[in-house]
């Protein structure tokens, strides 16, 4: 009997599993479709816009080598075979291969989206918890502005005050780049925190570090208010105050009943919102990125599409296609369980 309630919670899993990963491959397909149209509604010719005295005969000849000539649908099919077999192509502008350039710009989005949702969590969830839990309802009110600020104010609007305030006004923190000039930055990885851990180098840590402080900040504004939404609706259920209740009764502190037992029996929407931010702010740190001059995959793909570089724009943005429903997909996975988990402690 035992054995058999331990593996009744994996059939709902797996069956979430093959509904996700049928969902993720519907969107990729949609996705990418959408992406070659845009790419085919293109005003200019990309192959013209690379050659300085564009010859007709000479620019037909391109494209029939680059397979630009075909049917769209044998293009489009080309296409996504390609990404799926890693075999990008050379960028139209620098000559360069794509998925080498990728590789330079996409560990500096990765850091810095990473460190913008895990702070953005933190402190969403650190506001909530701590007046639920100590009854300081007067935290509420922060975490409100908090959500109308995050939720009603540009991102690249604060990104600007924070570098007039920490960088401008009181010269704390640099306004703009990955790394001081002034020194070699570690190799390695390409994330450079994590390469300055390797290498053992405090300098370069310490340097990394402040230059994240600020994109971080203004990144993780928008999660942070999104998370403390979220989690303050779920506190005010019946069921958590009656456990809450319960659980003060039988001498527990505050801080093993809200951040153990309340925030794992509230986690699984917390994680679908992290996991939908987490994906948002893959796509969309476009502008941090332009505002902090951040050397990341945003301005990499802005570029791109303004100098019309085929493959950097398809091959690129379906990159970040993917990384995001993966990401989203993880999440509903997680969530899937936490939310079962609840269920069975309400049926207890």
């Amino acid at each position: 009997m035992t054995s058999s309630r331990k593996r009744r919670p994996f059939g709902p899993f797996f069956a979430g599993l093959l509904e996700n990963l049928r969902r993720l491959v519907l969107i990729f397909f949609i996705a990418s479709f959408g992406l070659f149209l845009a790419i085919e509604a293109m005003p200019e010719d990309p192959v013209s816009l690379r050659i300085k005295n564009p010859d007709p005969a000479r620019v037909e000849a391109i494209r029939d080598s680059l397979g630009l000539n075909d049917p769209f649908p044998v293009r489009y099919l080309r296409g996504v075979a390609d990404f799926v077999t890693l075999d990008w192509g050379d960028s139209l502008i620098s000559g360069r291969p794509v998925r080498a350039e990728i590789g330079r710009f996409l560990p500096a989005t990765l850091e810095l989206a990473v460190l913008g949702i895990l702070w953005g969590t933190m402190l969403g969830a650190t506001l909530v918890l701590t007046a639920h839990a100590t009854g300081w309802r007067w935290l509420l009110q922060p975490v409100r502005g908090l959500a109308a600020m995050g939720l009603t104010v540009p991102i690249f609007w604060m990104g600007i005050l924070f570098i007039l305030l920490f960088g401008v006004q009181l010269g704390w923190l640099p306004v703009g780049g990955r790394f001081d000039f002034r020194y070699s930055a570690p190799g390695g990885t390409g994330f450079l925190l994590l390469d300055s851990l390797l290498t053992g180098d405090g300098r370069a840590f310490l340097i990394s570090l402040r230059h994240l402080v600020l994109p971080v900040m203004t990144l993780g504004l928008y999660p942070a208010a999104v998370v403390a939404g979220t989690l303050e609706a779920r506190l005010n259920q019946d069921f958590l105050q009656r456990l809450v209740t319960a659980l003060e009764s039988r001498g527990f502190s505050p801080l093993r009943i809200w951040g153990r037992h309340v925030l794992r029996l509230v986690s699984g929407p917390v994680v679908t919102v992290v996991g939908t931010q987490a994906g948002m702010l893959l796509g969309g740190a476009v502008l941090t990125e332009t505002v902090f001059s951040w050397p990341g995959m945003g301005r990499f793909l802005v570029d791109g599409v303004l100098n019309r570089d085929l493959y950097v724009i398809q091959h690129g943005l379906l990159l970040i296609v993917v990384l995001a429903l993966a990401l989203v997909t993880v999440a509903d996975l997680l969530a899937r369980r936490l939310d079962h988990q609840l269920a069975e402690r309400k049926d207890s």
